[in-house]
């Protein structure tokens, strides 16, 4: 049973982490933290009389914490909805894209829909229309964080920060997507990796001792070679894929 004054302290836990000569504030939540959020949420709408006949997560972010929420809920039904934003690096789709719909009807049903960040807001947005669509009876619409600049605010939230969020199930692909941006900014490996050791990444992982300096080393001279140094840009410039 999770207790009010252990949530309290998870929550106060949620700092940020800031580099010299860097605007970007990174915000690294731990498994505990992020399953307060959802037990915080989840309270909040058992007090508000909340009921579901089914939790809508979309992929892949809402995966993880859909399970507490299925537990802290007692809702039985669960469905993903994949959309999708870019095709490649830099080619933005008009409007998303579905790659996996719902496999089962969910006609009059109360519907929970959730994810595990607000960000810009369109996955959301999307999504209410969609279910929409398929003549649910009602929607709910809940996240562990909200950032500010969204443009669809959840019914219920967690956290609200702007800062770049790393979740604890997604370690290696945030250390592949920073390592591009940080060497292309021209630091050093043992920098990029004290950085990673800050955020709490695992230190005895083979990613570190085996992969680290050839992956660098690649990534510089492949850099050299192309004559850019942005020629490993991210798909959003500054916005970690995913997050919409």
């Amino acid at each position: 049973m999770v207790r009010k004054a252990n949530i309290t302290l998870l929550f106060m836990s949620l700092k940020n982490i800031s580099f010299p000569e860097e605007p970007i504030n990174y915000l690294i939540p731990t498994w505990d933290e992020i399953n307060g959020l959802a037990f915080k949420i989840a309270r909040q709408m058992l007090k508000d009389g909340k009921k579901f006949d089914r939790i809508v997560t979309l992929a892949k972010g809402g995966w993880p914490m859909t399970r507490s929420l299925v537990d802290f809920l007692s809702v039985d039904k669960v469905v993903s909805l994949g959309i999708k934003f870019y095709s490649g690096i830099n080619q933005r789709f008009s409007e998303p894209k579905i790659y996996q719909d719902f496999p089962v009807k969910l006609t009059n049903e109360i519907v929970l829909l959730f994810d595990d960040v607000a960000d810009t807001g369109q996955s959301f947005q999307f999504t209410k229309n969609h279910l929409q669509k398929n003549n649910v009876k009602s929607i709910t619409t809940a996240s562990l964080f909200y950032k500010p600049h969204s443009l669809f605010q959840p019914d219920y939230y967690g956290f609200k920060t702007s800062a770049w969020i790393i979740f604890p199930y997604e370690t290696i692909e945030s250390i592949k997507f920073l390592l591009n941006k940080w060497t292309n900014q021209g630091l050093t490996p043992s920098v990029i990796k004290a950085r990673f050791l800050r955020f709490g990444f695992p230190k005895n992982q083979d990613f570190y001792p085996v992969n680290f300096q050839r992956n660098y080393r690649r990534r510089r001279k492949e850099n050299q070679q192309i004559g850019s140094p942005g020629a490993f840009h991210n798909r959003k410039n500054q916005t970690k894929p995913g997050n919409n």
